[in-house]
């Protein structure tokens, strides 16, 4: 398909054009203000939720809807957010408690997990249409195991890149580091952690 771009000055437009053309550019005017507002409202609930960092993590499936999802960290919380940040930049879409994640993993379209080495961008360029990688994240709490969440992505990269912020946080949890420096036996206090946090809201 052709695409044409014509060359326009502002003098060569007349009658509807000529309003049509300040009218995109009020809304483009428009646009651009709404973004920013978007974006500091954004800003100021990472600030009153007390995040510590944020980062993509691909798409998820939450009440029976598809999500573009950013995550903020907090003390005890992986916040899920909308990554279109400007439609919809306060609103929690679902909160996992981060002493309930026990692994992070990448599987393929399967479910099968996926070693680091076997991710080949060369055959994701060559075939751009094929659905690989989740990112899946194993839970626990008290009662037992939960069922696991995931994250779904095109290619590996992004997928990595997810998968190692999840395992980063996993083990910078103040309950994780504590059974680390006293060799496993500090895992017993867990349990009263596990139900700590935000509200969860169902992924699925």
């Amino acid at each position: 398909m052709s695409v044409v771009i014509a060359y326009l000055l502002w003098d060569m437009l007349v009658d509807d054009d000529l309003d049509n053309a300040r009218a995109a550019m009020a809304d483009l005017a428009w646009d651009q203000d709404l973004r920013h507002q978007a974006a500091m409202r954004r800003s100021e609930k990472l600030r009153a939720i007390g995040s510590q960092a944020t980062f993509f993590s691909g798409l998820a499936r939450i009440n029976r809807e598809f999500r573009s999802v950013q995550v903020a960290v907090t003390l005890r919380d992986f916040v899920l957010l909308d990554n279109w940040t400007h439609l919809n930049p306060e609103t929690e879409l679902a909160s996992l408690p981060r002493a309930s994640i026990m692994q992070a993993v990448i599987v393929d379209a399967n479910g099968h997990e996926v070693a680091d080495q076997l991710l080949d961008p060369i055959r994701e360029l060559e075939t751009p249409q094929e659905e690989r990688y989740a990112v899946v994240l194993k839970r626990h709490d008290t009662s037992g195991d939960l069922p696991p969440v995931s994250f779904l992505f095109r290619s590996g990269e992004p997928a990595l890149e997810c998968r190692d912020r999840y395992r980063r946080f996993i083990e910078q949890r103040p309950d994780r580091r504590a059974a680390i420096r006293t060799g496993g036996q500090g895992s017993t206090r867990l349990a009263p952690q596990l139900g700590l946090g935000r509200t969860p809201i169902p992924l699925a």
